[in-house]
């Protein structure tokens, strides 16, 4: 890893935080070493995995699990596009070495996140300004799944994630203002992200973030901020940031053929009926 020093290091920091902030990021930083955890939307106002497929539909006539990726792969882009910052973050296809997701699973040998950017040393936010010390040390997962998503999920595919993220670059930051991997879900109302991930997450020194979509009617939904869910246990002692901005509001599009060839493909759900029919067995591949 390339190290700068002296007023080099002072320069970097400081040219960074000034992207970051002329591209309309807003951090703020109390003095607290409790978790910041931001007010959450009541589950009434987030979008569910049901009302998803009524809001794209189903215009290819898709079946089964297929209807589901594809629905799962539009709402994943949808907010990639959507979330803040100075550039749409587009869907990843980029795969990651996962050692232990190998063993566990017994089948696959990396994980592909949705999402991937990197890290900023004194910044701990859920995502960062373009400018970074640190490539492909935050991870972002878009989740539409009717239930818990735990390290088990989809053939271990989180502790895979977490498993790359301790091999990030982010993850070898050392000093005060140290950059920190980032795992970072943006889920449904009916997604629920286990403890066990924030828990093993922490003890790895990885940052893991939660932000809900909320939805306000007629297909516009809305990225709610972020709160962490160990920040308390990765940075004991420290100054936690605050939530980040709201994402814009975006509307969702008609759904249209995935191409997706990723290894972990987008799953809605697993068994919900819903618009617009029985999709058919959905569990986790």
């Amino acid at each position: 890893m390339h190290r700068y020093s002296g007023g080099a290091t002072t320069t970097w920091r400081a040219f960074a935080r000034f992207v970051m902030f002329a591209f309309g990021w807003v951090v703020l930083v109390v003095s607290t070493t409790g978790c910041i955890v931001d007010d959450m939307p009541a589950l009434t106002d987030m979008v569910t995995t049901a009302k998803l497929r009524e809001y794209y539909g189903n215009p290819n006539n898709y079946t089964g699990i297929t209807y589901n990726q594809a629905v799962g792969l539009q709402f994943q882009r949808d907010v990639l596009g959507a979330l803040p910052g100075p550039r749409v973050l587009q869907s990843n296809r980029k795969p990651f070495t996962s050692g232990e997701r190998e063993r566990r699973s017994g089948r696959f040998r990396s994980v592909i996140p949705d999402g991937v950017t990197g890290a900023v040393e004194g910044f701990h936010g859920s995502l960062h300004p373009v400018i970074s010390t640190h490539p492909e040390s935050t991870f972002v997962e878009v989740k539409a799944v009717k239930g818990v998503v735990n390290l088990e999920y989809a053939q271990y595919q989180i502790l895979g994630m977490l498993d790359a993220l301790s091999k990030s670059p982010a993850a070898f930051s050392t000093g005060p203002d140290r950059a920190y991997p980032s795992l970072y879900f943006v889920v449904c109302g009916d997604t629920t992200i286990g403890t066990d991930i924030g828990d093993v997450a922490a003890s790895r020194n990885i940052l893991v973030w939660v932000s809900s979509v909320v939805d306000h009617g007629g297909g516009k939904l809305q990225v709610h901020r972020p709160w962490c869910m160990n920040c308390g246990a990765v940075l004991q002692g420290k100054q936690l940031p605050a939530p980040t901005l709201d994402g814009p509001s975006f509307y969702v599009q008609k759904l249209r053929a995935s191409g997706d060839r990723g290894l972990d493909k987008p799953i809605l759900d697993d068994g919900l009926v819903g618009h617009p029919g029985t999709p058919g067995n959905t569990r986790p591949h």
